[in-house]
C-alpha cells in the first residue's frame, strides 16, 4: 500500500509542516553542539591513557556501529516514519553521552562510541529524507540544497561555538563537556517531538530481504549517476574525515598551545559553514563536476601542506579540508535526492553512509598504527597521495555519468 502526497486543504497540517525545515536545522545544530570534540583526543590520550592506535580503534568502533546500523536504521525510518526515528535517535544519544560521562578506559569509550554510532545512524539518512519530503509536500524541492546548506551552516557554527568554550569547560572539569551533552540531547528530544511527519510514498513491503536486495541492485546496476554520486561522496567524505582525528595531536606536537585547540576547532567549523554558504551559488555557476574537482585540489592542499610543513602553523592547511567539506556536501546531497525515489530516501542515503563508515573502519586503525610507528608527516603524505588519486578517479566517473534526466530508473518493490 502506498500513501502519496496529495493536495490538501488541511491548513493546520501545512503550517506545522512548514516548520519542519527550521526544526530540522535546529535539531542538527544542537546535535553538533559537541562540547567535548575540541578536547576529545586529549581526554582519551592524556586522561584515560589511550594510545593513538586505541583512539583510532575507538573511532573505528563508532564507525563500525554506524556501518552495522546505518542501512537498517534508514530502512526502518522509511517503514515506521521519520519523526519516530528522530525521537528514537534522541533517546539513544542521551544514553550514549551518559556512558561517556562516566568512561574510565578503552572499553567504556568503545561502549559510548557504539551507542552514539547507533544514535547517529538513526539520524543519518532520516534527516535529509525528512527535509526533502517536507519540502516536496509543499512543492519546494528546488529549495533542498539551500536548506541543507543552511542546516550544515547552523550545525558548524554551533560546533565551532561549542569548541570555543571547550577549553574553559575542560579546565573546570574534564568531564563537564560530557555532562553538558546529556542536557543538549534532552533538549533535542523536545525538538524531535515537535516535528511533523510529512506525507510520502511509505510502502508496505511483504518481503523485506528481497526489497533490500532490490535496493542494492538499484544502486549497483540500475542507477549509474547515483552510483557515481555515491563514489564521490564516500571518497571526498573519507578524505576530509581522516584528518579530523589527527589535527589536535598534530597541532600540539607542532608546538601549538593547548589553549589554542578550542579556537582552532571553532575556526575549522566556521570554515565548513562558510563553504556551505558558498556551495549552492558555486554549484549553480560552474556545475557539480567542476566543484568536485576543485574539492580534490583542496584535499591535496590539506594533506601535502600538513605533511610537508614542520612549522607550528602547519595546522592552517587543515582548514582546506573544512572548506572542501562545506562546499561538497550540500551539492552531493541534493544531487542524490534528485536520483532517489520517494519511500526509499532514508534507506539509500544510509546505504551511502554505510559505505563511507565501512571505509573508515577499514582505514582508520591502520592509519593510527602507522602514525604510532612512522609519525604523522610521513603518513599524511602517503594517505594524501592515495586519497587525491581516488578523488580524481571518482570525479571522472561522475563526469562520465548520464545527465540527471536520463539516469533515474525506478526501484522494483516486492
Amino acid at each position: 500500500m502506498i500513501s502519496t502526497p496529495t493536495a490538501t486543504s488541511d491548513r493546520p497540517f501545512e503550517r506545522r509542516l512548514a516548520r519542519n525545515p527550521m526544526l530540522l536545522c535546529l535539531h542538527h545544530a544542537m546535535m553538533m553542539s559537541l562540547f567535548p570534540m575540541a578536547i576529545l583526543t586529549l581526554f582519551q590520550h592524556d586522561h584515560l591513557g589511550l594510545s593513538i592506535a586505541e583512539i583510532m580503534m575507538a573511532q573505528a568502533a563508532f564507525g563500525g556501529a554506524l556501518a552495522l546500523f546505518e542501512f537498517p536504521s534508514g530502512y526502518l525510518a522509511d517503514r515506521i516514519g521519520y519523526r519516530a526515528t528522530m525521537i528514537l535517535a534522541s533517546l539513544v544519544s542521551i544514553a550514549g553521552w551518559i556512558v561517556y560521562s562516566v568512561a574510565v578506559g578503552f572499553w567504556t569509550v568503545v561502549l559510548a562510541e557504539v551507542s552514539m554510532g547507533l544514535g547517529l545512524s538513526l539520524v543519518s539518512g532520516t534527516h535529509s529524507a525528512m527535509l526533502y519530503e517536507s519540502l516536496a509536500n509543499r512543492g519546494r524541492e528546488e529549495d533542498f540544497a539551500r536548506w541543507f546548506a543552511r542546516s550544515r551552516t547552523y550545525a558548524q557554527i554551533a560546533e565551532g561555538s561549542a569548541a570555543l568554550g571547550a577549553g574553559l569547560l575542560f579546565g573546570l572539569s574534564v568531564r563537564l563537556p560530557f555532562y553538558l551533552m546529556v542536557i543538549v540531547w534532552i533538549l533535542n528530544l523536545g525538538v524531535a517531538l515537535a516535528l511533523v511527519e510529512p506525507r510520502y510514498a511509505r510502502r508496505s513491503v511483504q518481503k523485506p530481504v528481497a526489497h533490500v536486495l532490490s535496493l542494492v541492485r538499484f544502486v549497483a546496476r540500475g542507477a549509474p549517476r547515483l552510483r557515481a554520486l555515491f563514489a564521490v561522496a564516500v571518497v571526498i567524505g573519507l578524505s576530509n574525515f581522516i584528518p579530523v582525528w589527527l589535527v589536535q595531536l598534530y597541532a600540539r606536537d607542532g608546538g601549538v598551545p593547548i589553549s589554542w585547540l578550542g579556537p582552532i576547532w571553532a575556526i575549522a567549523n566556521y570554515a565548513v559553514a562558510l563553504g556551505s554558504v558558498m556551495s549552492d551559488g558555486i554549484g549553480r555557476r560552474v556545475g557539480i563536476v567542476a566543484v568536485m574537482f576543485g574539492c580534490a585540489g583542496l584535499i591535496a592542499l590539506g594533506y601535502f601542506g600538513m605533511g610537508l610543513s614542520y612549522a607550528w602553523w602547519g595546522f592552517v592547511f587543515y582548514f582546506a579540508f573544512n572548506v572542501s567539506r562545506g562546499i561538497s556536501a550540500p551539492l552531493l546531497a541534493h544531487a542524490e535526492q534528485a536520483e532517489i525515489p520517494s519511500g526509499d530516501r532514508a534507506s539509500l542515503v544510509s546505504m551511502r553512509s554505510l559505505l563511507f563508515r565501512a571505509s573508515f573502519v577499514a582505514l582508520g586503525p591502520l592509519i593510527g598504527a602507522l602514525i604510532d610507528v612512522h609519525g604523522q608527516h610521513t603518513v599524511l603524505l602517503g594517505v594524501g597521495g592515495l586519497m587525491v588519486t581516488l578523488t580524481l578517479a571518482s570525479c571522472s566517473l561522475l563526469a562520465g555519468a548520464p545527465a540527471p534526466d536520463e539516469s533515474r530508473p525506478e526501484v522494483t518493490h516486492i
